[in-house]
């Protein structure tokens, strides 16, 4: 019997799912995502026009200027909702996510010994083929006593009636005796039998259930196994496909530029990230032609970012140790910005002067030529 399993998990707004959580139940969901939304953990920040940033390690105070209204609560604000998981059939929730809160509700136990004793052991009991006992009915009381012909004392006593009447009242009262126990022996005999002949078929129906169980088990895992393998390695493969059409229309922009090392780095980001990395740098930093240094050196930093470190370069710029180290700390706090509903050049301003831009005359020439940039990357807008 093929039980069908609903699975539920958070997803944010573009329908990326957490895959820390999976939950058979909706309610199991619900009360996670209330969880999360009213966890302690970090501090969120909150701008006008309803613009927020969550932090894990707690808000830094020089991303907020001097006279800018801001507001920093204790905890996570959340853009996840619940929705119900489609998983391909046989394929096991475990080996995708991190974890799985089961259903009492729908935790089933089924067994196959249970099933065969129910289908097997009343065909055994029918064949059982017990002799027929006598019945007490099929002796009358009337019926005349036949007596051996060589029983002198049965002659002498038939001479008196009332001898007689009395020898045979007797004589029934101990055969009924004799026959009722004789009853009772042969039935708990058929009990013994019947009991036997039952503990035998199902100790072979035990063995063979053991037998077939172990292999189907195996058989089972194996094919389960492979079917898994199969899966992830397919939505590797899937993945990795959109990863190089993603790199080849990163490096139709970024191609012969200082950032161009960085395609395959960016192509590993979220899309929309990916789009606002290559956006954004090609406004600041024209892909990197004019980007800071620190003592002649490249500082990878394409972006304007400002992040305090021990190294920073010309015009008060981070300065990163390596393509890697920018991608992972730009790409990263982009994509928290993203995950708070800012994604779109016009909300990505703030980037820019952050909660001063209505006052900021540039800011229109910024977000028409990220956006310029910005479709080439994310051609879903």
């Amino acid at each position: 019997m093929k039980i069908k399993r609903e699975f539920y998990c958070l997803v944010d707004k573009n329908n990326k799912p957490d895959l820390r959580y999976l939950f058979e139940e909706q309610a199991q969901a619900q009360r996670k995502l209330h969880q999360i939304k009213n966890s302690l953990q970090g501090e969120t920040l909150f701008l006008p026009n309803n613009r927020r940033d969550f932090f894990v390690d707690g808000v830094r105070r020089h991303f907020i200027e001097v006279g800018q209204k801001a507001e920093i609560k204790k905890g996570c604000w959340s853009s996840l909702q619940v929705k119900r998981a489609t998983l391909v059939d046989n394929i096991k929730p475990e080996g995708v996510f991190q974890s799985v809160e089961k259903s009492k509700e729908q935790a089933l136990s089924y067994s196959k010994k249970r099933v065969r004793e129910e289908a097997v052991l009343p065909k055994v009991a029918s064949r059982l083929k017990m002799p027929a006992l006598p019945k007490v009915e099929d002796s009358p009381v009337d019926a005349p006593l036949a007596l051996p012909q060589n029983f002198g004392l049965g002659q002498m006593l038939l001479r008196s009636k009332a001898l007689v009447g009395t020898v045979a009242v007797c004589f029934i009262a101990a055969f009924l005796s004799v026959f009722t126990i004789n009853h009772q022996t042969s039935n708990k005999v058929a009990d013994i039998l019947m009991k036997a002949q039952a503990e035998a078929a199902q100790k072979t129906v035990e063995n063979q259930t053991k037998v077939l169980g172990a292999k189907d088990r195996k058989l089972a895992d194996q094919f389960d196994g492979k079917f898994d393998e199969f899966i992830l390695t397919s939505l590797a493969k899937f993945e990795s496909a959109k990863a190089e059409e993603l790199e080849g229309e990163v490096m139709k922009v970024v191609a012969g530029s200082p950032m161009e090392k960085m395609a395959p780095l960016i192509a590993k980001q979220d899309r929309k990230v990916a789009a606002f990395l290559v956006g954004i740098a090609k406004k600041e930093s024209n892909l990197g032609r004019r980007a800071p240094v620190l003592n002649g050196q490249d500082c990878f930093n394409y972006w304007g970012y400002r992040g305090i470190r021990d190294r920073m370069g010309s015009g008060g710029h981070t300065c990163f140790d390596s393509p890697e180290d920018a991608i992972a700390t730009v790409g990263g706090r982009l994509e928290r910005l993203v995950q708070s509903d800012v994604d779109t050049p016009a909300e990505m301003v703030l980037w820019k002067c952050g909660s001063n831009c209505a006052s900021d005359a540039g800011a229109s020439k910024w977000i028409n030529d990220v956006n310029m940039y910005f479709r080439k990357i994310d051609n879903n807008v």
